[in-house]
């Protein structure tokens, strides 16, 4: 067995997965995408950060009308 086939590919995460099926851009993709980034670390900071921010491009598109 050569060395690339003895490293067996790490299968994604089930949110790894869900985050293929999210539309681009939504709240729900960059929710998923901020709770990957977390790792092991508390994830809170940086949901309610992928949430205000989606708050405020709301606001901005909102008021921009």
């Amino acid at each position: 067995m050569s060395e690339d086939e003895q490293i067996e590919e790490v299968p994604p995460s089930n949110l790894e997965r869900l985050q293929g099926h999210l539309k681009k851009d939504s709240l729900a993709a960059n929710l998923v995408a901020a709770r990957i980034a977390a790792g092991d670390a508390d994830p809170r900071p940086a949901l309610r950060k992928a949430m205000f921010d989606r708050i405020d491009a709301l606001k901005a598109k909102h008021d921009s009308v």
